[in-house]
């Protein structure tokens, strides 16, 4: 009897094992990907996202693959892929929504480098992508694939890629930034040469400059944004292959700019100066970021050119925040993202909204240190060149 007892044992174990064997065999060929839709390629075809799952027999089980990418990670053969998630539509189709990396810029080294908005190089290939601008002058080392882009110094990679994100923000289509000897930047926009002299007060520079190239549009020539501060300013304009200059007063069309008969150095009072884009030196001009209400008829415009024999003193406006601190525009956190209008608070680095910004502190010797190591001066937030 109990032979027969033992005997029955063991049936029921060989059934069981015969069962989920089965059910093991079922699952591999019922949960197969047979079908997958990606949604937000364009760098990575569907095929090579599919592909870059997995490999093997795991790597084409639905469940396996909802499984490993439930928290979103990003195979080592996509990277373009910023984020990826994964559904099971039905056993054997998988939809994939991906968001990819944006290209920032790129640097020619017996071919094309191209790097993403934290500096990491992602592509090393002779195919040139267009929307994206060229950086020329730079000091860069070899480049190293998903690597950061070796420039010579933090300060130096830390303009770069503070001027493509802000020229992506505010949607400049830029062909090229230019680096001269001295470090002055060159951007060019279409026919467009805009000089932005040295890497301070970017943001209010292609903030204005995105107000003024659209009145600009089919002329060539060259923007002066040297000593824009956005502190009511004059920029100045001159065409291409032109003996004058053109007038064209910032946040009007072309059609309202005034371009005086007076030969320069003359009683110009209420005329505008040749070769000038007005950010508010006319009465009927409003610069961008002046208050409403200013009146700048017959003011001398700081930062001006000389020319007119303008009567009166503009005081700049310079009002300070409320908050405790110098102003700091631009830093970046811990995951390499700009954070604008950061500044000092109770010994913390804060952004416009008063929240801690991670990666950034305030060192022994008192300075602002981004994520990127970056070091600005604690009295006037510019940036201690290491």
């Amino acid at each position: 009897m109990g032979r027969i007892n033992k005997r029955k044992r063991r049936l029921i174990k060989l059934a069981v094992v015969a069962l989920l064997f089965l059910l093991f065999l079922g699952v591999m060929f019922l949960f197969q990907v047979r079908k997958a839709d990606v949604y937000g390629n364009t760098r990575h075809s569907s095929q090579e996202i599919t592909a870059g799952l997995g490999e093997g027999a795991l790597g084409k089980n639905t469940l396996y693959l909802l499984w490993k990418y439930r928290e979103g990670g990003i195979p080592d053969s996509l990277p373009f892929l910023s984020s990826l998630h994964v559904q099971m539509k039905s056993p054997s189709h998988l939809e994939i929504q991906v968001t990819e990396k944006d290209l920032a810029g790129y640097i020619d080294q017996n071919g094309y480098v191209y790097f993403d908005q934290s500096g990491v190089i992602l592509e090393m290939t002779d195919e040139l992508y267009g929307g994206v601008p060229i950086i020329t002058g730079a000091s860069v080392g070899e480049a190293v694939l998903y690597q950061k882009l070796p420039t010579s110094s933090s300060a130096q990679l830390r303009t770069i890629l503070s001027l493509t994100q802000l020229l992506s923000y505010h949607e400049v289509d830029a062909t090229e930034i230019r680096f001269g000897d001295n470090m002055d930047i060159t951007v060019f926009i279409g026919q467009v040469e805009a000089e932005l002299g040295q890497d301070e007060y970017l943001e209010e520079k292609v903030a204005n400059m995105k107000k003024i190239l659209p009145q600009l549009e089919g002329q060539s020539g060259t923007l002066h944004l040297e000593n824009f501060t956005g502190r009511n300013e004059t920029v100045s304009f001159t065409p291409g292959g032109s003996a004058h200059t053109s007038g064209v007063a910032g946040g009007q069309s072309e059609s309202d700019a005034q371009e005086p008969e007076t030969a320069e150095g003359g009683d110009q009072q209420d005329t505008q100066e040749p070769g000038t884009v007005e950010g508010g030196n006319d009465q009927d001009t409003q610069e961008p970021g002046a208050p409403e209400d200013g009146d700048d008829t017959g003011t001398q415009e700081p930062g001006a050119p000389e020319g007119g024999d303008n009567t009166g003193t503009q005081e700049p406006d310079a009002s300070e925040p409320d908050d405790v601190g110098t102003i700091y525009p631009m830093v970046f956190n811990s995951s390499g993202t700009l954070v604008y209008n950061v500044h000092v608070s109770n010994g913390t680095v804060v952004d416009a909204n008063g929240n801690a910004v991670p990666g950034c502190y305030v060192n022994e010797n008192g300075h602002v240190v981004d994520a990127y190591m970056n070091e600005f001066d604690p009295t006037t937030g510019e940036l201690i060149q290491n």
